[in-house]
């Protein structure tokens, strides 16, 4: 008999009369912190206890909203007194005050009664509110609708940047407050008075289907509003006008020519309020220094046409134009609900290479950013760097095949005068730069600026220690980490470098719940399933990219079923409904489209992309053309839809819709039946592959009867067809792992997931990769589809690594993790240690184990309001609440 001895660090309040610490150090609103011009009217609340004590669980509690910081600090709750709410939810609590107003700040704070004792007040915490509805702007869309000399809507775009400014006098009392709300298309940048607005924001607004939506930004300028002001933006094509135009034109989409709306509110002392905005009095030109800026191709930036001062009180814009009122793009003006990019990390070269009049750079890891750079030259001297993720032969040139016709080159001509410059309105994916132009370099005359959204990654880790000190494990994640990143675009985009970057939703469909183990990504995958809910046609159809920049309705299943796995995705990891509520009609309806167009004798017939990218037979090509490792498509997209139909029976059973709950049932029942009378024969799905037979296993498609034989046999075909790598493609990898440590196979998992010869994510380190490729063969295949930065090949790894290795999961029936499965898979005899952190809503949780002289120290961490159960190595289940915990168990694996 195995003997475990478990040790709790609990302290027993029992006896003593010393009194438990609580606080409450996070405050959220609709999962932000401070979020400021969110058109929510009924926002939710969110905090987080800690405390020194365990088994700590909220009793009720008591929110306050007021309209200014002397009432709260008062605890005048103007705006909404909960009064004494007995219940234990802290996280996405309804506001229920009066009505909110457009432009206005609220503060907030909040106080908890527990079982350990009742908290102080929480800090005060605050947040605005948008225009709220149409109504409130004022003014017109401003800008010129039409091209220039000089610019093109061709494959290559060009089109200036457009500078408008405006100025203005204050009233001669003091400014309370002064707010502007603004959108600038395709993408802006906002000035007052010579300041940059926007704390670090770049590329902004995020992209939308502009048509549907349009997203603004709000900022508070109270600082920077004096008597005299200017406002000045400066606009660029960004998605707007599009990157790619009059080239496959049946697929691109183009919308329009750069535009502006902006409001700005000058609140005074003495209670009334100016308003500015945009309009005919503003000017206009297009003959400033960016005279094209193409996310594809790079921007040409010519300093000898500087507008000195035309952001400041004063220039002389005599010679500018007339803004002219131009068309709407159509799409609702909505405030921004995830965070703008920004500048989330800068590092210098780890090597600067001269050949004769040439430099490479070498930033040691693959990236998503650009360049700021001293430069130096003569009035007229052309300054040109290019982008590339790789070198070619011989290291001493860019490898830029992959890139297709994406330029991704900036192009800097002088105007004499040194200064440090880096391109406002375009990124790059790249490891490498290629400079010319120049004078003398040196590494401390070049930065590398990494952008993508504002999202907290702190307390994410994931730590793996070795029996052999192998770090393959633990690189390939920060390999990762850093793709997940490079490809945050205000959309989840697929590449940062070629000329496609597009949101497509295959390549997320299981990757975003690894996502949300790497960064607190839930603002950016709500505003994402709205994107994707606004792709869709009339008849239930959605486009395989959204917001669909190209028109992909190929009317399959697993490309768009990134939808509802992304609110389920929402649901289970931060405990976020409403995605699911709001989508769920548009999930339904395009459930019913499938069924309508590809369902005969109980099968979907229709499947677009198979098990995209199975590793090849042969190392050049992209696509296998042996049958044998071809998945058949019909099961695939039979087993997809099935699959949502049990998670739609679910939700449909939560939010009260009985009748579609008995419908989906009925659908995966008889679904069920088709999928095996039809692929089932002779032991195995089909012909056999291991996404074929894992599919059904992995979906709970299986006859019991069955089970045990196709386990083995996707087993034996791992081993013998495929020598113990990896055999499946993007559908296939996105359940593989789980399911081999699921099935009590996760020693093959871990070999599998750290081998380094060919196919798997170690062979693409041990070739050199910082980031995860688009192929398993990235390295040798045709150069048209081999993207250094990619995600899709993910699939579960990340899950996996989080869920199975260090144990932390979520309980669907208390999502967000209000209770926590805690169940490692200890079998993996490489490991000796593994360390993971998640900081879920309700606080950080902490797994960390290691071996020890026989035994499994274990150590672990609840937060305050959640309950957990631990699974022991021999199989008995501990009920806990939160705290600290140290189990060490005998090692009788």
């Amino acid at each position: 008999m195995r003997t475990i001895i478990i040790l709790l660090a609990a302290i027993v309040l029992t006896g003593t009369t010393a009194q438990a610490k609580i606080s409450l150090p996070r405050l959220t609103v609709e999962g932000q912190t401070h979020p400021v011009g969110i058109d929510v009217a009924t926002p939710r609340f969110g905090w987080q206890i800690w405390s020194d004590r365990n088994n700590v669980v909220q009793r009720s509690y008591r929110i306050l909203v007021a309209s200014s910081m002397e009432n709260i600090e008062r605890s005048v709750g103007d705006v909404w007194d909960s009064g004494t709410v007995i219940s234990g939810s802290s996280q996405w609590v309804a506001f229920k005050g009066h009505p909110l107003r457009p432009n206005t700040e609220y503060f907030w704070k909040v106080q908890v009664a527990t079982n350990r004792g009742t908290t102080e007040w929480s800090h005060v915490s605050s947040w605005s509110t948008g225009l709220m509805c149409p109504g409130q702007w004022q003014g017109h869309w401003i800008g010129l609708d039409s091209l220039l000399p000089d610019e093109s809507d061709s494959r290559h775009s060009r089109i200036a940047s457009r500078y408008l400014r405006r100025e203005f006098e204050t009233a001669g009392c003091s400014v309370r407050r002064a707010t502007i709300h603004i959108c600038g298309l395709g993408l802006y940048t906002l000035y007052i008075n010579g300041h940059r607005v926007g704390n670090g924001d770049v590329l902004t607004p995020a992209p939308t289907d502009y048509t549907k939506s349009v997203i603004y930004n709000t900022y508070d300028v109270t600082t920077l509003i004096s008597r005299r002001n200017a406002l000045g933006v400066a606009l660029a094509g960004g998605h707007y006008f599009a990157q790619t135009q009059n080239y496959h034109t049946n697929v691109r989409v183009t919308y329009g020519y750069p535009k502006l709306m902006a409001t700005l509110f000058v609140e005074y002392t003495d209670g009334h309020t100016d308003t500015l905005s945009a309009d005919s009095t503003w000017r206009i030109s297009a003959e400033g220094p960016v005279r094209y800026a193409n996310e594809y191709d790079g921007e040409l930036y010519d300093a000898r046409r500087q507008l000195a001062g035309w952001t400041e009180w004063g220039y002389d814009d005599s010679k500018w134009m007339k803004a002219r009122n131009v068309g709407a793009p159509g799409g609702r003006l909505r405030g921004n609900v995830t965070p703008p990019m920004e500048v989330y990390e800068k590092n210098r070269p780890v090597a600067l290479r001269r050949y004769g009049r040439r430099y490479i750079a070498d930033f040691g890891t693959n990236g998503a950013g650009r360049i700021r750079m001293m430069m130096r030259g003569q009035a007229g001297d052309t300054i040109v760097i290019r982008h590339a993720e790789r070198l070619d032969r011989g290291d001493s040139t860019l490898y830029t095949d992959n890139l297709r016709s994406a330029e991704a080159t900036v192009r800097y001509v002088s105007d004499g005068q040194q200064r440090e410059w880096a391109p406002e309105f375009t990124y790059y994916g790249f490891r490498y730069a290629e400079i010319t132009g120049t004078g003398p370099l040196t590494e401390n005359d070049i930065v590398r600026e990494l952008i993508a959204d504002r999202m907290d990654d702190t307390n994410t880790d994931f730590h793996a220690g070795t029996t052999d000190g192998s770090t393959m494990l633990n690189d390939i994640i920060s390999c990762a980490r850093r793709g997940i990143r490079s490809n945050y675009k205000g959309m989840p985009v697929d590449c940062p470098q070629r000329d496609e970057r597009m949101p497509w939703l295959g390549d997320r469909t299981t990757g975003c719940f690894g996502e949300s183990y790497t960064a607190d990504c839930h603002s950016l995958y709500a505003k994402w399933v709205a994107d994707i809910c606004q792709s869709q046609r009339n008849d239930g159809c959605i486009s395989d990219v959204a917001p669909a920049y190209w028109r992909l309705y190929n009317g399959n299943v697993t490309w768009p079923a990134a939808l509802p796995f992304a609110c389920d995705m929402l649901y289970r990891q931060y405990g976020d409904l409403r995605p699911m509520q709001e989508s769920y009609e548009p999930i339904k309806r395009f459930m019913e489209y499938v069924e309508k167009k590809h369902q005969r004798d109980g099968l979907i017939q229709y499947d677009r992309y198979g098990d995209w990218c199975v590793p090849p037979e042969s190392p050049t090509l992209v696509h296998s053309k042996d049958p044998a490792r071809q998945t058949d498509g019909r099961l695939i997209a039979s087993a997809y839809y099935l699959y949502l139909c049990r998670m739609m029976e679910g939700y449909a059973s939560l939010l009260g819709h009985t009748a579609d709950a008995k419908y989906f049932r009925h659908k995966a029942d008889a679904m069920t039946v088709a999928v095996n009378d039809t692929f089932l024969v002779n032991g195995r799905y089909a012909n056999g592959t291991v996404t074929a037979n894992l599919l059904p296993l992995a979906m709970g498609i299986v006859p019991q009867n069955h089970a045990a034989a196709l386990s083995d046999s996707i087993v034996s075909t791992i081993t013998k067809r495929h020598n113990g790598h990896i055999g499946a493609g993007v559908i296939g990898i996105q359940w593989l792992m789980r399911w081999l440590s699921d099935s009590g196979h996760g020693d093959m998992a871990y070999t599998m997931a750290t081998s380094d010869t060919y196919p798997g994510w170690g062979y693409m380190v041990r070739q050199g990769a910082t980031t995860i490729w688009e192929l398993w063969n990235g390295d040798t295949a045709n150069p048209s589809m081999n993207s250094g930065n990619h995600v899709m090949l993910l699939g579960d790894l990340l899950p996996w690594c989080y869920e199975r290795l260090g144990g932390i999961r979520p309980d669907i029936s208390r999502p967000g993790f209000r209770h926590i499965i805690l169940k490692p898979d200890f079998s993996v005899k490489e490991l000796e240690s593994i360390t993971v952190a998640h900081p879920s809503p309700y606080g950080i949780i902490r797994s960390n184990w290691k071996r020890d002289a026989g035994k499994i120290v274990w150590n672990v961490s609840i937060p305050a309001n959640t309950t957990a159960e631990i699974h022991l190595p021999n199989g008995r289940v501990k009920h806990i609440g939160s705290g600290e915990y140290r189990f060490k168990c005998r090692n009788g694996l």
